[in-house]
């Protein structure tokens, strides 16, 4: 194809293309405009028209109000359509499930908005606040545009970061950053002040937590949203990581990928959870689980997508408790009012920095109602003057009035202090340095809230934990309410651990089967303190439900309970049987605020005592554990067991009953007993026989095979006497009852032997099988073998089957013993064909089998007879007799082989339709080259019934050499050399005999005799195209033409090239000559391997016309293509 015409098949096949677009773009362009989207549409027809600017204008960030060029927006969902409302009214946490199904839901038609508008896209999609990061290009989309979409509330900035944190003002970018303040980092060794912890360790009670209560945090879970964590440091383990970039993209995930190049969240983890590898402890909670969550830079700064990527991460983790959060933006940010809330409905706490610009300030999230705002103080104790804290007025300093429908009018931050002036914790590397700010203040009180959680069994709420922490901080002024500077006061890890309720398991609940209305029901239970905290006063309550009304449960009676630290108690409870209950059987349950214990008992008009005594039959003993069950003849109205002497006594309702005592062991035994009114007693003495024990089993066949069906178990006792007989199913099972005792059982069936076991135990209640297998019997095949041509009887016939075999009579008769089965009965006899047949006989089954052979021609080798020596280098002929020795006549192949070496010619000879008693010969030529090795050789001949091997030798001749040069005598000279292309030259043989003398081999020089036989070789002389007759023996040097018309003489053997014969053959061909139409003059039709004769040789000085027709060859190619190309 030209130049040209690609150019116009591109030219073309862009316009096609450019066509295609253009069709496709055109109609999506109008589908995607705003106006035209019907997703874009507002939820009802009065919201259709675009907002009015002072609307746009409050609903839109103030940075992003005149944006110019690519933007990158959060755009916020209706807060009705946020996931609060799945939070259980009972303030059990929602799952996170249902705030990703509620965000999903509201986000909707954005999503498919932007799918279709050009200009906007989203890049992240947020549950916990129910929000998306946008990017919108502002010459294609205003952004006060995407607030025409269903469902969106707002727009605000991704609170692009800056390094230092600054109070945001009307129209600044609000930055997000840790909360750290003061001079900088002072490095320091781990600083001690008492009980070799940090003086903030120490202020806030954590080592009496360890040693009072034998806890450290272990169970609970802090996840530190932060710069990072230094994994390797020795005071820190973490266990689990996850790092967010400023879209709020996951980036790494796993504790090996964790790092930290700031050094604030490894300062924040160590105050939580650091151990002590200096020789001083510097967390509150060292055994508390560590999560490290990556949401701000290197530089100590982050965006509002990063960290709510990161609370997200947290909060669905179920293992993570606490959310950790030294950082913060001034003032009151309600962006982060939804993720807080909705943390906080997923049951976490979430403990923030309350910020460090003094007092009368405050940070978001801290300072958000449901957070946990956290100031503070030094090591005198003091508020330091950074610390933020101020009285916040819902209505006038936040502006989302649907999220804080729920808050008070006004309301303090902080809600506790903590220290956080010159804190001592772990940096980067290994080591440790002293910080400050509300940052550090924070952790302390994360890791108290980790040191409550692990003090208990119970299910602590969010709620509950964040009320726990408040209400026992310690105020150094002694006040009773919360300020602007302590909040409550300093957070005390004792009095918080010390104030939460242990968890009280209840078990063991012994009550009575039957009690009557209005009657007195008396139950215990044992009350478990399963933690180490004491439990003061904790209520254990004693409940019955109606037998009619499953809804109505009754506390009959309740006691306060205290117990120390992992005691128990038993408590013993009694309380009267409402009189307007129903009778029946019901529940009764003794239960704590944590556990409970349930018994059913009877609720009866009169209740009455049924007693006795429990006794075996035939050792007349008293039984203990015998199951004694008490029924009204319609159902189970009391149930108990015998005590160590047999007794029993059960309350039950006064009626007919019928008393019936057993176990596993005893088969059921029953009297008959009447109450006639409360407090009647009656008295039931039973004796009961041991359970009968079962045999049972399979009879099988030993063979593995089918099992007898016809098989009998017979079972004797000691003396021999039979105690019962049992016919086995068709597939062998039985199955008997017997006494408890000792038997001895056996098995027998009619076509199989028999098999025993004895002393076999049956015990009561108990099945024994005693594995029983039977031998089955042989089948017998008998009959007779003939002739199948005139049925006269085939005497000494091998007959098998299986294993087993036999020879016929003179008769012809055979009986063969077989296992049973499927077996192949094989009859086979000289001079007929082998019978095969197939039969599936049964054990001790007797069956006729006759068969008739097919008389066959059976060949015999019966002679091998040829020359006792060879010369190397030449032939032999052999003869070979086979004669047909079977029953009827045939064809044969006859096959020949030579070993070690050496060929047979014709290897194989196919004899037809030979006789019964015929001989037929056939001749085979044995060649052995003249390299093989001399000594004892061997010729096979073969048949398909017989083979016979007749010996020779190989030896030197006398009278040639083994180069192929004639030495004057006669004898052959060496082989012609094979060539390539028209096949070179062979070696001449020796001189002729003189006239009347008798030659000793053949006449060509290869001693071949075969060759001999079959081609006429040398009979015409090709000399430079020339042909001319030869004599047979002494033809002209067939080889020696040369391409240029020089004649050689012919017959010349001792010519030499350089002073040296030239050998008789060339291993390349190249002393091939050609006549003039390029045909090989030595060629005899074998591809140029015939060797000269009479002692020729090859002069190896003049080139065949191989090469030079190769050259022309290749010179017509390059010609021909050359002119081909000028055509083209």
């Amino acid at each position: 194809m030209s130049d040209r015409s690609r150019r116009l098949r591109g030219a073309v096949g862009a316009l096609v293309v450019a066509c295609v677009l253009a069709a496709a773009v055109a109609p999506a362009g109008v589908a995607a405009g705003l106006a035209g989207a019907p997703d874009a549409q507002p939820a009802n027809p009065s919201a259709a028209s675009p907002p009015s600017a002072t609307a746009a204008a409050d609903a839109v960030g103030p940075g992003l109000r005149s944006a110019n060029g690519t933007v990158e927006v959060v755009v916020r969902f209706a807060a009705d359509a946020g996931p609060r409302a799945s939070a259980d009214d009972d303030g059990t946490a929602a799952s996170t499930e249902d705030l990703r199904t509620a965000a999903a839901s509201a986000q909707d038609a954005f999503e498919r908005f932007a799918e279709r508008k050009p200009g906007v896209a989203v890049e992240r999609r947020f549950w916990l606040a129910n929000a998306m990061l946008v990017t919108v290009d502002t010459e294609s989309v205003a952004v006060e545009r995407l607030l025409d979409v269903r469902g969106v509330e707002r727009v605000h900035e991704n609170f692009r970061v800056e390094p230092a944190a600054a109070a945001g003002d009307d129209g600044a970018a609000r930055d997000v950053r840790h909360a750290l303040a003061g001079p900088g980092r002072a490095p320091a060794a781990a600083e001690s002040t008492s009980a070799n912890a940090t003086y903030g360790v120490g202020t806030v009670r954590a080592p009496e937590v360890w040693e009072a209560y034998g806890t450290r945090g272990e169970g609970a879970t802090v996840a530190v949203l932060d710069t990072g964590v230094d994994p390797d440091h020795p005071d820190l383990t973490l266990s689990g990581w996850a790092a967010f970039d400023a879209t709020g993209t996951l980036v790494s995930e796993g504790v090996e990928n964790a790092s930290d190049a700031d050094g604030h969240g490894t300062h924040v983890a160590g105050t939580v959870a650091g151990g002590n590898a200096s020789g001083t402890a510097i967390g509150v909670a060292p055994g508390a689980n560590l999560y490290g969550v990556k949401v701000l830079d290197d530089t100590g700064a982050g965006t509002f997508a990063q960290v709510v990527a990161g609370m997200e991460y947290a909060t669905e983790d179920p293992a993570v408790d606490v959310l950790q959060m030294s950082l913060g933006v001034n003032e009151e940010v309600d962006e982060f009012i939804e993720p807080v809330q909705n943390a906080g409905d997923a049951g976490k706490l979430v403990v923030a920095s309350a910020g460090n610009s003094g007092g009368g300030t405050s940070s978001s999230p801290g300072n958000v109602y449901e957070s946990f705002a956290v100031g503070a103080v030094d090591e005198s104790r003091d508020v330091a003057a950074f610390s933020g804290g101020e009285t916040l007025n819902t209505s006038t300093d936040w502006d989302n009035e649907t999220l804080t429908a729920d808050w008070p009018a006004e309301y303090v931050v902080p809600d506790a202090s903590a220290p956080g002036v010159n804190v001592s914790s772990a940096e980067p590397g290994g080591g440790y340095v002293n910080e400050s700010g509300t940052s550090m203040a924070a952790p302390h009180v994360s890791g108290v809230a980790a040191l409550v959680l692990a003090s208990t069994s119970r299910n602590v709420s969010d709620e509950e934990l964040y009320a726990t922490l408040r209400d026992t901080a310690n105020h150094p002024d002694n006040a009773t309410e919360s300020d602007a500077r302590y909040g409550t006061g300093i957070v005390d890890a004792y009095a918080a651990v010390s104030s939460t309720e242990p968890f009280y398991d209840v078990a063991s609940l012994d009550s009575p089967p039957a009690v009557e209305r209005n009657g007195t029901l008396d139950a215990r239970a044992t009350v478990t303190n399963a933690d180490p905290i004491r439990g003061e006063n904790r209520t254990v309550a004693l409940r019955l439900t109606d037998p009619a009304n499953e809804s109505d449960v009754r506390e009959l009676t309740a006691t306060n309970v205290s117990l120390e630290g992992n005691d128990s108690a038993t408590v013993r409870l009694n309380g009267t049987v409402p009189s307007d209950f129903a009778t029946g059987e019901t529940t009764l349950e003794i239960a704590s605020p944590d556990g409970n214990a349930t018994a059913t008992v009877r609720v009866a008009d009169a209740v009455g005592t049924v007693n006795g005594t429990v006794t075996h039959a035939e050792a007349n003993a008293t039984l203990p554990a015998i199951d004694v069950v008490v029924d009204d003849g319609s159902e189970v109205v009391a149930e108990t067991t015998t005590d160590e002497n047999g007794t029993y006594a059960v309350d039950v309702p006064a009626t007919n009953l019928t008393v019936t005592a057993s176990n596993a062991t005893y088969a059921p035994s029953t009297a008959a007993v009447t109450l006639n009114g409360s407090g009647d007693a009656a008295s039931a003495n039973l004796s009961v026989r041991l359970r009968n024990g079962t045999l049972a089993g399979v009879v099988n066949a030993s063979d593995d095979l089918a099992p007898p069906a016809n098989a009998t178990v017979t079972v004797t006792n000691g003396t021999n006497a039979t105690v019962v007989a049992v016919e086995a199913a068709e597939n062998g099972s039985y199955a008997v009852d017997l006494r408890p005792g000792s038997y001895d059982v056996a098995a027998a069936s009619p076509d199989f032997g028999s098999d025993a076991r004895t002393d076999l135990t049956i015990d009561p209640n108990a099945t024994a099988d005693p594995g029983l297998a039977l031998d089955p019997k042989a089948a017998t095949l008998s009959g007779t073998v003939t002739n199948d041509s005139g049925d006269d009887p085939v005497a000494d016939a091998t007959v098998a089957a299986g294993s087993a075999s036999t020879s016929t009579d003179a008769a012809g008769n055979y009986s063969l013993a077989v296992a049973r089965g499927e077996r192949t009965l094989t009859v086979s006899a000289a001079g007929y064909a082998e019978s095969s047949t197939t039969f599936d006989l049964s054990a001790n089954e007797s069956r006729e089998a006759n068969v008739s052979l097919t008389p066959t021609a059976v060949f015999e080798v019966t002679s091998v007879s040829g020359p006792d020596e060879i010369e190397r280098g030449t032939s032999g002929e052999f003869s070979v007799d086979v004669r047909n020795a079977g029953r009827a006549a045939g064809n044969v192949t006859v096959n020949s082989a030579v070993s070690p070496s050496g060929t047979v010619d014709p290897a194989s000879r196919s004899l037809s339709d030979i006789a019964v008693g015929a001989t037929r010969t056939v001749t085979t030529a044995v060649s052995i080259g003249g390299d093989a090795s001399t000594g004892t050789h061997e010729i096979t001949a073969s048949t398909g019934d017989d083979a016979r091997v007749e010996a020779f030798t190989v030896i030197d001749g006398d009278d040639g050499t083994s180069d192929g040069s004639g030495d004057g005598d006669g004898s052959g000279g060496g082989g012609g050399g094979g060539g390539g292309g028209g096949g070179g030259a062979g070696g001449g043989g020796g001189t002729s005999p003189a006239d009347g003398e008798e030659t000793t081999g053949p006449t060509n020089g290869s001693d071949d005799s075969t060759n001999e036989a079959t081609d006429s070789t040398n009979e015409t002389d090709l000399t430079n195209g020339t042909v001319e007759p030869t004599n047979a023996t002494e033809p002209t040097n067939a080889t020696d033409s040369s391409p240029n018309g020089t004649e050689t003489p012919a017959g010349d053997t001792d010519e030499s090239i350089d002073d040296e014969t030239v050998d008789g053959a060339e291993a390349d061909g190249a002393d091939e000559s050609t006549d003039g139409d390029g045909t090989a003059a030595g060629d005899a039709g074998d591809g140029g391997s015939d060797a000269p004769e009479n002692g020729g040789v090859s002069d190896g000085s003049t080139p065949g016309f191989g090469p030079v027709a190769g050259i022309v060859a290749l010179l017509s190619a390059v010609l021909f293509a050359r002119s081909r190309s000028g055509e083209a």
